[in-house]
């Protein structure tokens, strides 16, 4: 775990300077951070501190539509009723740990926001965090980035619900359905460093 965690400072120190340079860096050549303890990556969001970035719950792929309407629900893949459970078992460790959370942003897709919902209670809708298919997904990457860089309010963590594409795309890898990844904001504000993931699957088992 301690040599990952090297491996990812430099990665997130390469992504800074990328930033400055006013392009898009390219996703850091690491492996998946192992899962390591959850049960100790729980322990260690209870003093806060931390930026949480959730990939949206499983979905109803049989219900994709090619032309997308951001504000109709019915024209975008909802969550399937084993997504509601994962958001669910989020829901449920993160209040039988007492885990603080602070502010929550999430996509403005239907099946971000549901997880949101569920999961924490409430969401502030983010187009930052929407999918990176269009002409901003540039400029949304970088906020994107920013967000994980961005220190939560004293004594919460921040949680941030987008989709897979964006988190591969700075990360370097894949996160599953409902799976969430924990970020720690860098003292100078610029950069951000992985420290591991906690599958939704775990969050039952864990004390």
């Amino acid at each position: 775990m301690r040599i990952w965690l090297r491996l990812a400072a430099l990665a997130a120190t390469s992504i800074a300077l990328a930033a400055c340079g006013g392009r898009t860096a390219p996703a850091p050549k690491l492996p998946p951070p192992p899962p390591g303890n959850a049960s100790e990556l729980a322990a260690a969001l209870h003093s806060g501190g931390y930026v949480l970035f959730v990939r949206h719950a499983a979905t109803d792929r049989d219900k994709d539509n090619p032309r997308v309407d951001i504000d109709d629900c019915a024209t975008q893949r909802s969550l399937s009723p084993a997504g509601q459970a994962q958001a669910q078992a989020i829901a449920a460790g993160l209040k039988r740990l007492h885990i603080p959370i602070g502010q929550v942003r999430a996509s403005p897709y239907c099946r971000a926001a549901d997880t949101a919902r569920l999961a924490f209670g409430y969401m502030l809708l983010d187009d930052d965090l929407r999918p990176l298919r269009d002409g901003e997904a540039a400029a949304r990457l970088a906020a994107a980035r920013r967000l994980l860089a961005t220190p939560p309010l004293p004594g919460k963590n921040t949680a941030l619900v987008g989709h897979a594409d964006t988190f591969k795309k700075l990360a370097g890898f894949e996160l599953g359905d409902a799976e969430m990844a924990i970020v720690r904001p860098n003292p100078d504000g610029k950069d951000w460093t992985l420290l591991g993931r906690i599958g939704p699957e775990q969050w039952a088992a864990m004390r």
